[in-house]
């Protein structure tokens, strides 16, 4: 940023400048801004020091303003009012009333299911916060948060230490398969290696692959997909079977069963943000609303 002349100027030389021209008196300007007379004159002399110009003369009883001094008396206007507009900002940030969240998510469980009611309650108190959803992998949540690029993220429950979490809901992962025949109640990792296999590319794939691993099966891994409607698609058309969140799974599915696994596979879904962390007011309201 530049050097300029005005910046050694005393500000309420130029806060006192449109008092002045409105009321034709220093002494007014000065009970205006609770200050002492002496104060203005001070300033208003540094001002045309540093200025170079004359910015008001004596006319009879009164003190106007010449020519110089209307200009730089609308610049005081000026900066009354981004001085005003930046104080009801700040006091809007501090009541919560303005500001920003982002919010990591891990995916549909959370960015379809747990987020909507809570954005709802949210937007409703503080309907001028500005709300911005980032679908993060479950691996990268962490990190998201420790760089800064996320306030606060909807992700399973973890063991680090850096994070301060707060329960939201308890998942389990499920089985989808055609419904073209009589499953079981309940599926084993054994029953559904012996299937062709859609592996999930989403937040849940790492706890499907240690549900297989604790048993000591591998999936016969066909296909692969991120998105829940092609997971489902691809079980849809025969190509096999999958295992998703049930929280992200869709109220209806045509043409396919929906099964409970044996060993169950629980998962707990979290608020979590980083320990210690500063936060605005906007983010510390969303947190303290769960």
């Amino acid at each position: 940023m530049k050097f300029h002349p005005l910046d050694t100027v005393p500000i309420i030389a130029l806060r006192a400048l449109p008092l002045i021209e409105e009321t034709g008196s220093i002494t007014r300007a000065a009970i205006a801004l609770n200050v002492s007379q002496p104060a203005i004159s001070r300033a208003i002399g540094a001002l045309e020091q540093k200025t170079g110009v004359i910015v008001t003369r004596r006319i009879g009883g009164q003190i106007r303003l010449t020519a110089e001094g209307e200009r730089l008396a609308e610049l005081g206007r000026r900066e009354a009012v981004l001085r005003q507009d930046a104080w009801e900002d700040v006091i809007g940030l501090k009541r919560k009333k303005t500001g920003a969240v982002r919010i990591g998510s891990i995916g549909a469980s959370a960015s379809t299911q747990l987020l909507p009611p809570l954005l709802s309650r949210y937007q409703k108190r503080f309907p001028d916060v500005r709300v911005a959803v980032r679908e993060i992998p479950e691996q990268e949540i962490a990190e998201a948060l420790k760089a800064g690029l996320v306030d606060v993220a909807i992700t399973l429950a973890q063991d680090d230490p850096s994070l301060e979490q707060h329960p939201l809901a308890d998942d389990y992962l499920v089985a989808f398969l055609p419904n073209n025949q009589r499953w079981p109640q309940q599926l084993t990792p054994r029953d559904i290696a012996a299937l062709p296999f859609v592996m999930t590319k989403g937040g849940s794939e790492p706890l499907v692959r240690k549900w297989f691993a604790q048993a000591g099966v591998v999936p016969d891994i066909r296909h692969e997909a991120q998105q829940i409607t092609s997971l489902l698609a691809l079980v849809q058309s025969g190509l096999g079977v999958t295992i998703i969140s049930d929280l992200a799974a869709p109220k209806s599915y045509p043409g396919l069963a929906k099964v409970p696994l044996d060993p169950p596979a629980p998962r707990e879904i979290v608020l979590a943000r980083l320990a210690g962390n500063p936060i605005s007011e906007a983010v510390s309201a969303f947190w303290d609303m769960i």
